[in-house]
C-alpha cells in the first residue's frame, strides 16, 4: 500500500530547503492550528452561502412565480461566477498573496448575499448570485492552498479535507436553519443570516489570518517569514530562506501543462467536472424533489442536509484514508456512490431509506469529491498552487453549471425519480474511472516546477 506521503508531490526550492522542513517538524504548531482554524471558519461560511439558494429554492419558486426550469439559471449564474472568480482571482493568490484573496473574496460575496435578501426577480437574483459566485471562486482556492502551505507532509490531505468538513457543515447548517426557519420569515432570512455571518467572518479574517510563510520567503519577505516563525516556537527560517527564496514569477496557464503535468492535470479537471455535476445535481434540487413527492419543506430541507453531514464524516474518513493508502481511496468512494446513487430512486417514496442512502452517498460522494481538492493541492508547488487549485476548481464549475440547469430541465420533463437517479449516477462512475487513472498516474510521475 501506498500512503500519501510517497507519492509524488511537488516543492519549491523555498519548501524543500527552508519552510516545509521548518513546518513538517512542527506538525501541530501554534500558527499551524491557526491558519487551519480560520481557513475552517471561512470553509464553513462558504458552504453556507453556496449551498443555502438550494435549500430556499422550494419556498422561491411560489414566491417569485418561477418554474424550475427558469430557477435553475439562478444555480446557474452562482456557479459561472464561481468558475470566473476561480480563473481569474485564484491567480492573483499567488502574486499578491493568499490573505488579500481569502479576505476580499469572503466580502464581496457576503455583500452581495446580503443584497440577493432584497431581489424579487430571477435577473436580479442571477445577477447578484454571479457577482457572489465570483467572490467564493476567489477565496476557495486560495484558502485551500494557504491550509496547504502550513500542513506538514504527513497529513495534508487530511489538513485539506478537514476544511470540506466546516464546508459541509456550513452546507447542512444553511439546510436546518432554512428547515426552522423559512416557514416562519420567509426565504429571505437565510440569505439575510448568511450574509451578515459571512461579513463578520471577513472582518475578523482582515485582522487575524496570517499570509503563507512560504509565499512571504519567495517574495523575499525573509523578515516576515521569520517572524511568522518565531510566532511558532522562537525558531528562524531566515537563513534557509536567504539562501533558496527567489521572487514569485507570475505563472502562466501553460505552466500547468509542461513538465510532466498535463496528464495530472487534465485528469484533475475531468475529475472534478463529472462530480461536481452529480454533487451539484443533489444539492440544488434534493430537496425540491423530495417536496414533490408530497412531503412538507421542511422535512424535504432537512432530509437534503443530510448529504451535507454524511460529507462531513465522509471527509473526514476519506481524508484519514487517503493519507494512508494513496488516491486510489478517492477511486474506491466514487465507484461504491455511484450504485448507491442509483438505489436513491427506487426507494425515494420510502423516507427512512431515502435518508439513510442521501446519508450515505453524502458519505461517499463529498468526502470523495473533496479528496481532489486535497490531491491538488499536493501535485503543484508552491509557486502555483492557488493558479492549479483555482483553474481546477475553475474549470470544474462547468460541471456545477451543468449539473442543476440539465436538472431543471430534466425534472420539468416529468422523467420519473428512478430515471433521474439513474442518470445521475452516470457522472459519478465516470469520475470512479478519472481518479482511477489519476492514482495510477501520480504514482508513476513526479509533478514539478
Amino acid at each position: 500500500m501506498t500512503a500519501v506521503s510517497e507519492l509524488p508531490t511537488a516543492s519549491s526550492e523555498s519548501e524543500s530547503a527552508g519552510v516545509k522542513p521548518f513546518l513538517d517538524a512542527r506538525a501541530f504548531n501554534r500558527l499551524s492550528i491557526i491558519v487551519t482554524a480560520w481557513a475552517s471558519l471561512t470553509m464553513f461560511v462558504e458552504g453556507f452561502e453556496m449551498q443555502l439558494v438550494g435549500y430556499a429554492a422550494p419556498a422561491m419558486l411560489g414566491a417569485l412565480h418561477v418554474g424550475k426550469a427558469e430557477f435553475g439559471a439562478i444555480f446557474g449564474a452562482g456557479n459561472f461566477g464561481f468558475f470566473l472568480g476561480a480563473l481569474s482571482l485564484s491567480a492573483l493568490g499567488d502574486r499578491f498573496g493568499r490573505r488579500r484573496l481569502i479576505v476580499c473574496g469572503v466580502l464581496m460575496f457576503s455583500i452581495c448575499t446580503i443584497a440577493a435578501a432584497f431581489g424579487s426577480t430571477v435577473a436580479e437574483l442571477s445577477v447578484l448570485r454571479f457577482c457572489a459566485g465570483i467572490g467564493l471562486g476567489g477565496a476557495v482556492p486560495n484558502a485551500i492552498s494557504l491550509t496547504a502551505e502550513y500542513a506538514p507532509q504527513q497529513n495534508r490531505a487530511s489538513r485539506i479535507t478537514l476544511l470540506y468538513v466546516t464546508y459541509v457543515l456550513g452546507g447542512a447548517g444553511a439546510g436546518l436553519l432554512a428547515s426552522w426557519l423559512i416557514p416562519m420569515f420567509g426565504w429571505q432570512i437565510i440569505f439575510t443570516i448568511g450574509g451578515w455571518g459571512g461579513l463578520a467572518c471577513g472582518v475578523l479574517l482582515y485582522f487575524y489570518v496570517p499570509e503563507s510563510m512560504a509565499f512571504l520567503a519567495q517574495r523575499k519577505s525573509m523578515a516576515d517569514a521569520s517572524a511568522l516563525a518565531g510566532v511558532q516556537d522562537g525558531g528562524d527560517i531566515a537563513p534557509a530562506v536567504a539562501v533558496v527564496a527567489k521572487p514569485a514569477a507570475r505563472i502562466p496557464f501553460v505552466a500547468l501543462f509542461t513538465d510532466g503535468r498535463i496528464v495530472v492535470t487534465l485528469l484533475l479537471w475531468c475529475s472534478y467536472v463529472a462530480a461536481l455535476m452529480a454533487s451539484q445535481f443533489i444539492t440544488s434540487w434534493l430537496p425540491t424533489l423530495i417536496a414533490g413527492t408530497g412531503v412538507s419543506i421542511s422535512l424535504a430541507a432537512l432530509i437534503g442536509s443530510l448529504y451535507h453531514v454524511g460529507g462531513a464524516a465522509g471527509n473526514i474518513i476519506m481524508g484519514y484514508l487517503t493519507d494512508r493508502r494513496g488516491l486510489k481511496i478517492i477511486a474506491i468512494g466514487f465507484a461504491v456512490a455511484a450504485p448507491v446513487t442509483a438505489c436513491m430512486g427506487f426507494v425515494s417514496t420510502t423516507l427512512p431509506l431515502l435518508a439513510l442512502a442521501t446519508l450515505t452517498v453524502g458519505v461517499l460522494m463529498v468526502g470523495s469529491l473533496n479528496g481532489i481538492n486535497a490531491a491538488s493541492s499536493m501535485l503543484y508547488p508552491t509557486a502555483m498552487r492557488a493558479s492549479g487549485v483555482g483553474w481546477m476548481n475553475g474549470v470544474g464549475r462547468v460541471g456545477s453549471i451543468i449539473g442543476p440547469v440539465v436538472g431543471g430541465i430534466l425534472i420539468s420533463s416529468n422523467m420519473s425519480m428512478t430515471n433521474l437517479f439513474l442518470v445521475l449516477a452516470a457522472p459519478i462512475a465516470v469520475t470512479a474511472l478519472f481518479t482511477g487513472g489519476l492514482a495510477l498516474v501520480s504514482l508513476r510521475s513526479r509533478v514539478s516546477t
